[in-house]
């Protein structure tokens, strides 16, 4: 059993006197010549030793310890030629993960378990700890690398390709697994201008459980967060943002609504940088186990004082996940966007204030990083201004494509996925 504890650490002189016998006074492991290696300042053959020994994978998961050791830009080539740029996926995830990349403060890291979001921020005592603090100059360097290197990879997949301009604001459909369903749903990120002189009203409806809640969140710049839900509203109702409350309440059916003046708002709360629409499960139960349908509407700031106008409903979608939290949608207040989430959350808290918002801050910029329209540019040989003659045409729109040519709807994810996939 001890052969297999290869990073054993001895307690006593007699288990040292063991372990030298049984090791030849020397730990052989992979993990051991590579740490070696590194102690030496030399990347090179430390890299070389993992990959060699535990694969592309290894690399990976030590990449940003790997990177804070080196000293010149050959050995950041280096380490960035050794791990799989073949992969797309995983090009585009490391181009994602070092556009956020926080060097001083704690990291987020985010999960996935049984189809919700987990997330993990570091303690004071992990800080202190960290020993792979990155410079600014080795992550700029790192995605001007990965991003040549995403073109490199992606060029010529398809022909000549007709990109609507709104493709640019459609982030890729990469992180679904923790969303609900509905039709025309949108890939986590994805955007959609709200215009000026417009309302929001967010609802949420719900049937066959006592009570679900719906909550804003304005997040600061600082990270810091005001809360506008049940608990907070008495006191901050006004003519930028209103809450209904229960509208009816009870097993067979409820609703609540926020209306949100964006226009005003952003003048009473400069400080905010944007508002995150959250649904939460008060009643012991989960989303999946009752009936429940959010979205919003744009309605004029002087409309018709109906709770409910058809017309005016830009998206309606079931929340069906296995879970009692989910963030619903954002809004830019910086660009009058609106931001599309739908993440299924593994927290059980009762109150939506109670936790950090800011881990949200990748998915707010994640079209700033990569998007369906710069990722087709580098998929095709061409891109043409004239539909006619496209051999892909990308958009959302019923435009008139020539015959044969393949179109690409911002939902198709199976499509969308397989080309970046090769």
């Amino acid at each position: 059993g001890l052969l297999h504890h290869i990073h054993f650490k001895a307690a006593t002189p007699q288990c040292a006197k063991f372990m030298a016998l049984m090791r030849g006074r020397e730990n052989r492991s992979v993990y051991s010549k590579f740490e070696r290696a590194m102690n030496g300042r030399d990347i090179k053959k430390a890299v070389t030793l993992l990959n060699e020994g535990k694969g592309s994978g290894a690399v990976l998961r030590k990449l940003n310890y790997v990177l804070s050791r080196c000293e010149n830009e050959d050995d950041l080539a280096f380490v960035i030629n050794s791990i799989d740029t073949k992969n797309a996926v995983i090009l585009i995830q490391l181009l994602i993960q070092y556009s956020n990349y926080k060097a001083r403060g704690g990291r987020i890291f985010k999960f996935t378990r049984y189809n919700r979001l987990k997330t993990h921020r570091e303690t004071d005592v992990e800080i202190a700890k960290r020993k792979s603090l990155l410079q600014t100059e080795t992550v700029d360097t790192m995605r001007e690398i990965l991003n040549q290197k995403l073109k490199n990879l992606l060029r010529g997949r398809i022909g000549k390709a007709y990109i609507s301009k709104d493709m640019y604001n459609i982030a890729l459909p990469l992180q679904e697994n923790t969303a609900s369903g509905g039709y025309g749903v949108l890939s986590k990120g994805s955007r959609i201008h709200i215009g000026e002189e417009k309302k929001i009203r967010a609802f949420i409806y719900w049937e066959k459980v006592n009570d679900i809640d719906l909550s804003v969140i304005g997040v600061r710049g600082d990270g810091t967060q005001k809360e506008y839900s049940w608990r907070t509203m008495h006191s901050l109702q006004s003519d930028y943002i209103t809450f209904s409350g229960d509208e009816t309440s009870g097993y067979n059916g409820g609703v609540e609504y926020f209306d949100v003046d964006i226009t005003l708002f952003k003048k009473k709360n400069p400080d905010i940088k944007y508002l995150v629409f959250n649904g939460n499960v008060y009643s012991f139960s989960c989303f999946a186990n009752c009936i429940c349908r959010a979205g919003y509407m744009l309605r004029d700031i002087k409309d018709t004082g109906n709770v409910f106008e058809p017309k005016t409903v830009k998206t309606s979608f079931t929340i069906n996940s296995e879970s009692t939290f989910a963030h619903l949608f954002a809004i830019d207040l910086a660009s009058d966007d609106f931001v599309w989430l739908n993440i299924s959350s593994d927290r059980v808290e009762r109150v939506a204030g109670a936790s950090q918002f800011d881990f949200l801050d990748e998915y707010i910029n994640m079209t700033s990083v990569i998007n369906l329209g710069t990722l087709f540019e580098m998929l095709a040989a061409e891109i043409v201004d004239d539909i006619s003659l496209a051999d892909m045409v990308v958009c959302d729109e019923d435009l008139n494509a020539k015959e044969g040519a393949e179109v690409i709807h911002s939902y198709d994810f199976e499509k969308i996925n397989a080309l970046i996939n090769g």
